[in-house]
């Protein structure tokens, strides 16, 4: 099914049209991309648009609406009030989500005129945020109550057919009003970018209309798209990677071989790893570009005089090297894997020797509040460790306490350069 969008240009890449065809795209239906302007724009903020001529604008609708089957429209930044009426005029009879984009995050307008926008309210399903659903609704919105008043206004004097009204900048609960009813739907805070959101909900709103799904799934579904999108954005790009589904199951697969590969040549080490293994054996752990953190599932153990996995490589398998792993690469991004070997002294003369990078972090210096909190002994260890050196670190050991086996990590760019560097550790080092 096609899914007709008429939206901007975003020249830096991370919403408009850009943005809208990767999520319908993503979702596995047709884009039909319509261009009504395009914003001189990066991640900082737009210094201006340019509109096309509305007859521009009805001929490249023309173009496409009698060629395919349209299951719905999704209708973002127009530039101009003459834009409204030509894709008003031009989209009567399909089903249309109606982003109703007056400004940029920044805070540049990006409309000639907001009353113009109404045109297209009516018989539309709206989705404002809580600023541009004030600026409808001329009601200011400070509560959950606030957004019902406001949608409903905006659906019954405004003619919507539906009003959604994110929350994101209030309270994180989007609030549909559809057919006099309420539907809410709640919210988490997600950690990422968020530059296209808005781009991307009504986008991924459109395509599941067209797959269709009701109109309270469709919301459901999107949200939890857009969700997906900020979690796994990238820092390039500075905004909501709508890809999300497809790269992280890419990286997931490309991890999973990566680490099983490299876990065969650590099994190899057999004889020479074993008197390395701790008492609280030992872990492989491998982070895709998106953080998330794949280990063996029960550790490597000591089996006779030689070592094997207990079970197989899985995402999440080890909270004990994850957290430690993520928190290296909040200061060296590039560092994407790590393995933990009984600590002994002859360890660490051998890292020193082969001229590996080696730090340390004292348990006896923890801070009470960290030791309260119970999950943060790793992460403070490892801030310590990575301070306290000149360089990044390539081994970081501690000499345990009350009750933990002191451990030695060896981290790397990649799951082979462990593999290498546990080899070279373990061929010589006093046990």
């Amino acid at each position: 099914m096609a899914v007709l969008i008429i939206a901007g240009l975003d020249t830096g890449g991370g919403a408009g049209l850009k943005a809208d065809i990767e999520t319908v795209s993503a979702l596995e239906e047709h884009p039909l991309p319509v261009l009504t302007s395009v914003t001189y724009q990066n991640p900082g903020k737009v210094s201006g648009y340019f509109s096309l001529p509305p007859e521009a604008v009805r001929r490249e609708i023309r173009a496409v609406r009698g060629s395919f089957e349209i299951g719905a429209v999704k209708i973002g930044m127009l530039g101009s009030g003459e834009i409204a009426k030509v894709v008003a005029k031009e989209t009567e009879g399909l089903t249309r989500v109606f982003d109703p984009v007056m400004a940029s995050s920044t805070g540049e307008r990006l409309i000639d005129d907001i009353e113009s926008l109404k045109v297209l309210v009516e018989g539309s399903i709206v989705t404002p945020n809580v600023p541009e659903a004030e600026a409808l609704s001329g009601l200011k919105i400070h509560s959950l109550e606030d957004m019902k008043e406001s949608a409903r206004f905006i659906a019954q004097t405004l003619k919507a057919e539906a009003v959604i009204v994110k929350g994101g900048h209030l309270n994180l609960t989007d609030l549909l009003y559809w057919r006099g009813e309420f539907f809410e739907f709640p919210g988490e805070r997600v950690g990422g970018f968020t530059h296209g959101t808005g781009c991307a909900f009504s986008s991924a709103l459109a395509a599941f209309l067209a797959k269709e799904f009701e109109l309270p799934e469709a919301v459901k579904n999107a949200k939890s798209f857009v969700e997906g999108a900020i979690g796994f954005s990238k820092a390039e790009a500075k905004a909501v990677n709508p890809l999300w589904k497809l790269q992280r199951d890419t990286y997931r697969w490309r991890a999973r071989e990566e680490l099983e590969k490299a876990i065969e040549e650590l099994v190899k080490l057999g004889e020479r790893l074993n008197p390395h293994v701790p008492e609280v054996r030992t872990n492989f752990a491998l982070a895709t570009p998106f953080g998330e953190v794949f280990a063996v599932k029960g550790r490597i153990v000591r089996y006779g005089k030689t070592v094997k996995p207990v079970g197989p490589v899985e995402l999440n398998a080890s909270d004990h090297l994850k957290r430690a792993l993520l928190k290296m690469r909040e200061f060296y991004p590039e560092v994407r894997a790590v393995l933990n070997l009984r600590y002994s002294e002859g360890l660490i003369a051998r890292a020193k020797k082969l001229g590996l990078a080696v730090s340390f972090y004292d348990m006896r210096e923890e801070p009470e509040e960290v030791k309260r909190a119970k999950r943060g002994t790793m992460e403070w260890g490892i801030e310590t460790a990575v301070r306290r050196a000149e360089k990044r670190p390539d081994v970081i050991y501690h000499l345990g306490d009350w009750g933990k086996e002191p451990m030695a990590l060896i981290f790397g760019r990649d799951a082979q350069e462990v593999v290498e560097r546990v080899s070279a550790l373990v061929s010589s080092a006093p046990r």
